[in-house]
């Protein structure tokens, strides 16, 4: 199970997916400076075709370690909430919004669900794909940060450490609510913390502030700390 294995297994597969040593892998440093710094401060991020290219083409990070650094923190830096929703969720449809390295879709899958993802196209959402697919399983749907969701599909969407990359986070929270089915349950982590080198830009995090809170006020029933349940 993805959610136990240990960082010995974790090397070995980055190591088989990417065609690097088990030796030089271990060499990258997890959550070093090189590996956690998506924006470097080298050039302009104003637009939302701007944010997009920070995660199209990882241009600032050390590409390798940042997926070693990811596969490490999408299981042992998330909240327990999500694990607790996860290890409850079986036959189901879910969207992991923001899928990352593919961890908690492959814990869904491993669970009997159907589970979609989506990902802005590039070689993270490539290589999310290549674990799904090294491990025997197959997603419903992959799409991608423009595409259009179908309405009141899925039962549960997974949305971690997501919305604070987005350049606008109510319009992200919107498309969330509008796929999820009414008393669907919503897993969602957002950092309220300004901190460019990481991707949180001024601009979303402060329209997050504004209205984030309000939003799932007014749509969904808090049933933990980051779990939601949309109103019928």
């Amino acid at each position: 199970m993805i959610l136990t294995e240990s960082q010995e297994v974790r090397d070995l597969e980055l190591s088989n997916l990417i065609g690097v040593s088990v030796r030089e892998i271990r060499k990258l440093e997890i959550k070093s400076k090189q590996a956690i710094t998506i924006y470097d401060g080298s050039f302009e991020v104003r637009s939302e075709k701007d944010f997009i290219n920070l995660y199209r083409k990882y241009k600032c990070v050390d590409y390798l370690a940042h997926l070693r650094t990811v596969m490490f923190t999408s299981i042992n830096s998330r909240h327990k909430d999500l694990f607790g929703l996860i290890k409850s969720t079986e036959n189901k449809q879910c969207l992991d919004f923001g899928s990352g390295v593919g961890s908690h879709t492959i814990a869904l899958l491993e669970r009997g669900n159907r589970v979609s993802m989506l990902d802005i196209p590039g070689p993270l959402l490539s290589f999310a794909l290549k674990r799904v697919w090294n491990r025997g399983f197959e997603v419903t749907n992959v799409y991608h940060h423009n595409s259009t969701l179908p309405k009141s599909v899925f039962d549960i969407v997974i949305c971690t450490d997501v919305l604070e990359h987005a350049f606008n986070p109510i319009r992200e929270l919107k498309r969330i609510t509008n796929c999820l089915k009414p008393l669907g349950k919503l897993h969602l982590q957002v950092s309220n913390k300004v901190k460019p080198s990481s991707g949180h830009f001024k601009q979303s995090i402060l329209k997050w502030r504004e209205s984030g809170p309000k939003f799932l006020k007014k749509y969904y029933t808090r049933i933990s700390e980051k779990n939601y349940q949309k109103r019928g």
